[in-house]
């Protein structure tokens, strides 16, 4: 991944702290110009993260500042980004965490400010984020399957990739639907030299609740599809077996577990199991349906899930006003003797939509008063960006 000279200034739109000394942070470089004596409260952050870098950058140049910020770290980072791919961000969190080889285990997080987002509720979310990353175990002890039992080590974490979509109703209100991922992940060595890194995505498609539908308007998830792809395939692959959801099924049940085996270290903290479902897991009546697609074997993989229905009295509905989350789970297998373990991988994120709206409407071309209604299938703006993984001796100074 080539990585451009920027030659604008950093001071100045720099918002500057560590995790263990943030009382309070004041938003420079805001474009929503919030006054200097206004304190954003963050979240309480775990005990022990005074390793912990934190900055924030806000704004239309928010981008540029955040990728200059991270070239003095880029060549002891486990996790790379192309800055240039997350264009519509106008929020970019950074956390960095030092570890004992010197290499930095980096959150990502990325924002876009709309009516409902400001810098405030955004830097709340990351510091929340940044204080989730900072108790987050470097490492956990797992069996995958039957395979033995690995020591794997945490890398780092992206958040809140989001697109969203403008749905205009017949009475001419505004409904918003987004589409948003993010990812963590873990590597490990195997016995014949080969490094393993475990992709874990947290994909969501949201719509509103229900209760807050107007009018006779109504919206639900239709369809969400990701797709990973290894882009340095002459030296790395997916793998195969128990590892990730294989072929096809269904659900009875909001959440449902595909079959990943994954031991638990001694503290039980496991590494995360694939799995999909709505978001109200306690919801009875909500369905779906799932099939994985190895659309090349070795380098690409693609998850669908669809059919997402509520089960009514008379047939099913669409599961309206509900949130559809899935966690896939890809395992990508680096051989021996690769330039610093590298993996590369492209990921993709697409979410489909489905709404219904009447409305009685009046006007000369209608010749009076009519009811108007309407049924209508809408795509969220696709996510796709690419990651560079490395285990965490990567040091190339």
């Amino acid at each position: 991944m080539k990585w451009r000279s920027l030659l604008a200034v950093l001071l100045g739109l720099l918002m500057v702290g560590t995790l263990g000394d943030i009382p309070n942070i004041a938003v420079t470089g805001s474009p929503m110009n919030l006054s200097t004596d206004k304190n954003i409260q963050v979240p309480i952050l775990p005990p022990n993260t005074g390793n912990i870098i934190v900055k924030t950058f806000t704004g239309k140049s928010s981008l540029r500042s955040a990728e200059l910020f991270i070239q003095r770290y880029q060549d002891k980072l486990t996790l790379r980004i192309d800055f240039d791919e997350f264009n519509n961000a106008t929020f970019v969190g950074i956390a960095l965490r030092r570890l004992p080889t010197g290499a930095y285990v980096p959150l990502y997080y990325f924002g876009q400010e709309d009516r409902n987002l400001d810098v405030e509720t955004l830097t709340r979310s990351f510091y929340s984020e940044a204080s989730k990353f900072g108790d987050v175990p470097l490492e956990v002890t797992g069996a995958l399957a039957d395979e033995p039992s690995r020591n794997w080590k945490y890398i780092g974490g992206i958040r809140s990739i989001r697109t969203s979509l403008e749905i205009k109703t017949l009475k001419k209100d505004t409904v918003m639907v987004y589409n948003e991922i993010g990812g963590d992940f873990w590597v490990t060595s195997s016995t014949s030299g080969q490094y393993v890194y475990y992709v874990y995505l947290t994909h969501e498609a949201k719509v509103p609740k229900e209760k807050d539908f107007p009018g006779n308007f109504k919206v639900a998830v239709k369809e969400v599809k990701e797709r990973v792809t290894v882009l340095n395939t002459q030296h790395a692959f997916i793998g195969l077996g128990n590892f990730r959801p294989e072929g096809s099924g269904s659900s009875s049940n909001p959440v449902i577990t595909w079959g990943l085996n994954v031991g638990i270290d001694v503290n039980g903290r496991p590494l995360p199991n694939a799995q999909a479902g709505f978001s109200e897991s306690y919801t009875k009546g909500l369905t779906f349906k799932w099939y994985t697609d190895d659309i090349d074997p070795n380098s690409e993989i693609q998850f669908e899930f669809y059919d997402l229905k509520k089960r009514e009295w008379f047939g099913d509905s669409p599961a309206w006003g509900q949130i559809f989350i899935s966690h896939p789970v890809v395992l990508v297998h680096v051989e021996s003797g690769t330039p610093f373990h590298e993996g590369d991988i492209r990921i993709q994120a697409k979410s489909t939509f489905f709404y219904e709206d009447s409305a009685r409407v009046c006007g000369l071309r209608y010749g009076g008063c009519v009811i108007l209604h309407e049924e209508k299938s809408v795509d969220a703006p696709p996510i796709e960006f690419t990651v560079e993984m490395y285990p965490w001796f990567i040091n190339r100074k």
